[in-house]
């Protein structure tokens, strides 16, 4: 360690001494690059003698290591050499087997194979590959290896048809009034509201609306009226399907005694996202109709669009409007209009507001063509 402090303090030594000659020297700057030439070389000529000392002082310990591990290593030297000889005959048997085979098929089979193989030698280092890139693989054909029946219960599954909920907004409604004394009146309305999906594409509806309005002090009825209203749609895509409805109307102190209307056709979405839905429907009819005074019954062809409008605006209100139009020329064309505002309650129970016009073009003497009904009912909702 002297020596290395020695030859430290000599080069800074030298370093001092070489800065202040060249501020105070007038050498050249030629004469002062040959003297750092010199000055590098002499201190290049130290450093190589320390390296050949640090090299010596190594050289016995490394000696006794190498002769430690050939000692070591001696009496396996057999076993090992037969063990490097058996798998070196091994490699040559499967590295003939591989060429003879490749040999034997086009050089687009052998690309494969080596696909496969390099897909084998992966999936056995990664066993965290996701099954997304499994079966893609396995469709890609790069693996001809696995059985075909692990290959078919891989396959990506198409999602179920089936719907978990098929009875999923289902509610019934129940509605009404009573008054007693010089004014005593019974008023009650019931409605329900059937949604039926047992599959994706196909839906069916059916909502039905009763009231039974009395003048109790007359013992005279003011309303009795029963409107029902089913259909059923299968859809081909998520915008365009068809339909089949039935539409029944029976009032008794209206112009007609009931009114039926059948209709099949096509529907088609106009708008639809999370909040709101838009739809239209048409297609031909047949109505029936029974004239309440006279009796007279006809039995018309005619045609009938439609129009339902849902706004889910939070997640416990909603907003419907349906309107359906039978176009049946002389013998009277129907219309209705249902609109619904509905809020929750509490968990299934919820508050109903219904506004539903029945209008026709033809009535008789003494009897209006637009009538309405206002109901208020309590919901209970599956």
């Amino acid at each position: 360690m002297s020596r290395y402090k020695y030859s430290a303090i000599l080069f800074f030594g030298a370093l001092i001494s070489s800065g202040f000659a060249a501020s105070n020297s007038t050498e050249n700057a030629a004469a002062m690059a040959q003297k750092y030439r010199d000055l590098a070389k002499s201190y290049q000529a130290l450093a190589d003698q320390y390296q050949k000392e640090a090299d010596a002082q190594q050289t016995p310990a490394h000696t006794d290591v190498t002769s430690t591990k050939a000692s070591t290593s001696t009496p396996t030297t057999t076993a090992v050499a037969s063990d490097k000889a058996t798998s070196a005959s091994t490699t040559t048997n499967k590295d003939t087997t591989d060429k003879t085979a490749q040999n034997t098929v086009s050089p687009w089979e052998a690309k494969r194979l080596e696909n496969a193989k390099a897909s084998s030698q992966s999936s056995n280092t990664d066993t965290t590959k996701s099954d997304t890139s499994h079966l893609a693989s396995l469709k890609q054909g790069e693996s001809d290896s696995v059985p075909q029946s692990i290959i078919d219960d891989e396959q990506i599954k198409k999602p179920t048809l089936a719907v978990a909920e098929p009875w999923k907004g289902t509610n019934f409604g129940l509605g009404g009034s009573m008054t007693t004394g010089n004014s005593a009146a019974t008023n009650y309305n019931a409605n329900a509201n059937l949604s039926y999906t047992p599959i994706v594409p196909w839906q069916n509806t059916l909502t039905m609306n009763y009231n039974y309005s009395r003048d109790d002090t007359a013992d005279n009825v003011k309303t009795n009226k029963f409107q029902a209203f089913g259909k059923s749609a299968w859809n081909f895509d998520k915008n365009n399907g068809v339909y089949g409805s039935i539409n029944y109307l029976k009032d008794q102190l209206d112009t007609y005694v009931y009114v039926v209307t059948e209709s099949f056709g096509y529907q088609r979405l106009l708008y639809g996202n999370d909040k709101m839905t838009l739809s239209v429907l048409t297609g031909p009819s047949l109505t029936q109709q029974q004239v309440q005074n006279s009796g007279e019954f006809t039995n018309s062809f005619g045609w009938q669009s439609g129009l339902d409008y849902v706004w889910n605006f939070t997640d416990s209100s909603s907003l419907k409007q349906s309107i359906i139009v039978n176009y049946t020329g002389s013998n009277g064309t129907t219309y209705t209009s249902n609109s619904t505002l509905s809020t929750q309650l509490y968990k299934n129970l919820s508050l109903q507001l219904s506004f539903i016009v029945n209008g026709s073009s033809w009535a008789e003497a003494g009897k209006k063509r637009v009538g309405t009904t206002t109901t208020t009912s309590l919901l209970y909702t599956f």
